[in-house]
């Protein structure tokens, strides 16, 4: 019988360690889900303030080594965003133009536009230019036809045109 009795208090103690570490655990699980009750409901509360903006008319993104990469600019007739390579050379625009017309403009030098993909007269409108800066070819889709296709020559003169 003695020896039951050893595994009993053996086990009375192991039982009683376990439930004072379960209480410990519950303690401390409650104290942080308080604790994270209160982070959540504290920044739910703070109102969000609508007078912290950042207000610029060009802002400039720029790379490691400081030079340009990104320049959007808000300027009250040309706004635009231009994505520049490593030698400084815009390759990419985003701008709506004088005349309130949205286009997307590839570069190959920086210089000008190689290719344009825009809306004219409320139509998709692709263009693609010579080494020159002419506009040699034009592909779109009028309102009252289907596709049209326009060749144009280094003055760029209508040349031939599909249909």
């Amino acid at each position: 019988m003695t020896e039951h009795t050893g595994f009993e208090n053996e086990a009375r103690i192991r039982l009683d360690r376990m439930e004072r570490e379960l209480r410990r655990w519950r303690i401390g699980g409650t104290f942080a889900l308080a604790l994270t009750a209160v982070a959540v409901a504290g920044a739910m509360s703070a109102p969000a303030d609508k007078d912290k903006e950042l207000r610029v008319t060009t802002l400039r993104i720029v790379d490691r080594d400081g030079k340009d990469r990104m320049v959007l600019t808000a300027e009250p007739k040309v706004p635009d965003m231009t994505f520049l390579d490593p030698a400084g050379k815009g390759r990419l625009t985003l701008d709506i133009a004088e005349d309130r017309k949205p286009v997307l403009s590839f570069s190959e030098s920086g210089n000008e536009s190689r290719l344009t993909l825009g809306i004219e007269e409320g139509a998709p409108v692709l263009n693609l230019y010579d080494q020159a800066g002419k506009k040699r070819v034009t592909f779109g889709i009028p309102k009252d036809r289907g596709a049209l296709i326009r060749v144009l020559d280094e003055n760029e003169r209508l040349k031939m045109r599909f249909p």
